[in-house]
């Protein structure tokens, strides 16, 4: 199975970017992971407010999930053996544009996740209670 960014690439063949090649596409998870990554010191005030990131992730879960579900239900509707009623998947690119955005938010969701985790570890590192 190749990932996001390759099948990405390999649908323009355009060639990776050397800044890609060392930080990997610039999506909005890697964004967050190249800030986070590179900011050190934070003090209680800012882990706490960083350690709310995992249930910013979890409520973003829940969104994504529900968006899913409708989704599937909107196709389901859509398209009955031998009847179609609106098309709004018919065209594959449509599928995979879709398919590309659920998977970023997906990523977004991970990123948004371990920097809460991280957070929240430090805090208690540090012996302060995170909530």
């Amino acid at each position: 199975m190749t990932s996001n960014a390759s099948a990405r690439s390999e649908q323009t063949d355009t060639p990776a970017k050397p800044t890609e090649r060392r930080f990997g596409p610039c999506s909005p998870a890697n964004l967050l992971s190249f800030l986070y990554e590179r900011t050190d010191n934070f003090d209680v005030d800012e882990l706490k407010f960083l350690s709310g990131a995992a249930e910013v992730a979890r409520f973003s879960a829940a969104q994504l999930g529900d968006s899913i579900s409708s989704i599937g239900c909107l196709i389901d509707w859509d398209y009955k053996p031998g009847e179609l009623r609106c098309g709004n998947f018919e065209d594959g690119g449509n599928v995979a544009r879709l398919l590309f955005t659920i998977a970023d938010q997906v990523k977004v969701i991970s990123e948004l996740a371990h920097i809460g985790a991280e957070a929240s570890f430090n805090l208690r590192y540090m012996g302060v209670r995170d909530v």
